[in-house]
């Protein structure tokens, strides 16, 4: 099936919808029922652009509270230069390809709410989490993270 047109009035890129350039201009609008990224779509989205890294793609998919919380839990253990997420997921990024991390992830629904979905992540190194998705227009962004024994 073809995929769904981008939203108007940005979609003069030529991209396809489920291009980097589409979704991020389709998040600030509300998309039509049906259309857009699921949540785990959108989590794969952002580990992928967070790991390559695409810090402008990456930090649009994580909620700004979020991100302020982990910059200053990352300051507070004493990380040199996190003073946004731009800085954040650049260092991150560079940690992962240092040891030679890779993004392969199992992802599941956990529980869907009315505001949210949690979703149950089970990272390649069998690291496990879950990560709270909010719906913003026709995406998802993470809004808390967690990590836990498997």
């Amino acid at each position: 099936a073809p995929a769904p047109p981008a939203p108007a009035p940005h979609a003069t890129t030529g991209e396809p919808a489920d291009a980097a350039t589409a979704t991020e201009t389709a998040s600030a609008e509300e998309a039509p029922e049906g259309q857009g990224e699921t949540p785990e779509e959108s989590f794969r989205a952002w580990l992928a652009a967070s790991r390559a890294p695409d810090v402008e793609v990456a930090c649009g998919y994580l909620a700004p509270e979020l991100v302020d919380r982990m910059v200053a839990e990352m300051t507070a253990q004493g990380w040199p230069g996190i003073t946004d997420c731009a800085s954040m997921t650049t260092t991150t990024a560079g940690l992962y390809a240092a040891v030679g991390d890779v993004p392969e992830v199992e992802v599941g629904v956990r529980e869907e709410r009315a505001d949210a979905t949690v979703l149950s992540v089970v990272y390649d190194g069998g690291d496990c989490g879950t990560a709270v998705m909010a719906p913003q227009g026709a995406r998802w962004v993470v809004t808390e993270q967690s990590e836990e024994e498997c």
